[in-house]
């Protein structure tokens, strides 16, 4: 606490000009400039990602819902873009009034002070979400910190322990009262199945008649196809007969239940993470086709799709083992369904979704404690966790960027235009972080390099 204390009371009599823009000597014309990049950057982000949006709903859009878009695209885009002119304008002004910087002053509180204006830009909706992708980012970037310090030891398979805990308490609260409205149970629901929630009613077994051969036996390539078809059938209504428990909730026979879930996840995944791949490999198989193959044996393809297919087959046998052995159902059962089956995540293992798991988990906590009066009721807690973890993941990025997850180092470079590549450190060395160091350290290893800086 004693060297937090020392460490903000260290002041540095440096300009604003010297840190914040050493490329151009007018604040007005930095800022200005780093409103054209950033408005640039966040357009084609997000026409990028309402498009795909868009796309996704898989119908033609109406006048009205283009109208909606596009107007949806330039509010975000303003949002975003207010970030970087907002910065670099907030970093003048501290310095202009304060006559000095401290370690509060070079990042931290200007970032704070443009978000909270930012996020009033933005739409309302997207608020909560924009709030829990940035917490989930600022908690990875602040445990970095931590550990770098030397505060706290890396925990071996802590992400493990993190994300088969959450999702337990998610998958109980899942088989309780919920809000079924959230996207989280929108997730859940596709991965074990709504059979496994609260209030779901099993459905009358109705018999599924067999494709009659109406085929003539001349056409030898249909009469393939629907011998093939034919062959499903019969397998499928057989296997729903296997295994059949009254107890379960679902439809038809145990093994069935288990065996379809997980294939149909498996190959979900499988072909998520190979488009994925295609992708981000296209110049590659433009010039080889043939590469396209060895992505699709790549045992990194298949990894997406062993958790969510090793995922759900665990968890629904390890359900109707236990609902058979018990002779009941209860929404108990998901505690040591879900601990087995997020062992899986060893397959897949990835921080953000880590995180998002147990951020997404404390949430509902919260505002369930908060609706029984457990928990008193902060008003726009959403945009404070925004502009906090926001203001966090600057400071990282101007005094050790070295903690700053990959991904969003280069997505300021990219918003910025790469001037936050070009702003001074060596001033900032009186507060003991190495950001120079630091800074050559993340430039070197991510190959980011600045773009053409705007003069006026």
């Amino acid at each position: 606490m004693a060297v937090s204390s020392k460490l903000i009371l260290k002041t540095i009599d440096t300009s604003c000009h010297e840190f914040m823009h050493p490329w151009v000597a007018s604040c007005s014309d930095a800022s200005a400039g780093l409103l054209i990049h950033s408005i640039q950057a966040s357009f084609r982000i997000y026409v990028t990602t309402y498009m795909l949006t868009l796309l996704m709903k898989g119908r033609k859009p109406t006048k009205k819902e283009l109208k909606r878009i596009l107007l949806s695209i330039l509010q975000s885009t303003a949002f975003l873009s207010f970030h970087a002119f907002g910065f670099s304008s907030a970093v003048c002004i501290l310095r202009k009034l304060c006559g000095k910087f401290n370690v509060l002053s070079v990042a931290f509180l200007p970032c704070f002070l443009c978000s909270l204006v930012a996020i009033s830009i933005e739409r309302p909706s997207r608020r909560g979400l924009l709030s829990l992708y940035v917490t989930n980012v600022a908690s990875e970037t602040f445990y970095n910190m931590m550990v770098s310090r030397g505060i706290i030891k890396p925990i071996p398979y802590g992400d493990l322990f993190i994300f088969g805990s959450s999702i337990t308490l998610l998958l109980y609260s899942f088989r309780g009262q919920h809000n079924k409205s959230d996207s989280i149970y929108s997730l859940l629901r596709f991965v074990v199945g709504s059979s496994e929630e609260h209030d779901y009613s099993k459905p009358l077994l109705s018999s599924q008649p067999l494709p009659l051969n109406t085929v003539s036996n001349q056409d030898i390539i249909r009469q393939t196809v629907f011998n093939i078809r034919q062959a499903y059938y019969t397998l499928d209504s057989e296997l729903k007969k296997i295994w059949v428990n009254d107890v379960c909730p679902h439809a038809y026979g145990c093994f069935h239940y288990v065996i379809n879930s997980g294939t149909r996840l498996f190959l979900v995944g499988y072909t998520l993470q190979l488009c994925l791949k295609s992708l981000l490999q296209a110049n590659k198989i433009i010039r080889k086709p043939t590469y396209i193959l060895k992505l699709m044996i790549s045992p990194s393809t298949f990894s997406l799709g062993a958790f969510l297919g090793g995922f759900s087959t665990i968890y629904k046998l390890v359900s109707c083992l236990m609902r058979r052995f018990l002779g009941k159902d209860s929404k108990y059962i998901c505690i040591p369904a879900g601990s087995l089956a997020s062992l899986t995540f060893c397959l897949y293992r990835n921080n953000t979704i880590a995180l998002y798991v147990m951020l997404k988990t404390l949430q509902i906590m919260y505002t369930k404690g908060s609706s029984d009066g457990i928990f008193p009721d902060l008003p726009q807690a959403n945009i404070f966790f925004y502009c906090f973890s926001t203001a966090i993941l600057f400071h990282a990025a101007i005094l050790e960027p070295h903690n700053l997850r990959p991904s969003y180092w280069k997505f300021l470079q990219s918003v910025s235009g790469g001037t936050i590549g070009l702003m001074d450190r060596q001033c900032l060395e009186v507060f003991g972080l190495k950001s120079s160091e630091s800074l050559e350290r993340v430039l070197k290893k991510y190959k980011t390099v600045p773009l053409q800086v705007m003069k006026f």
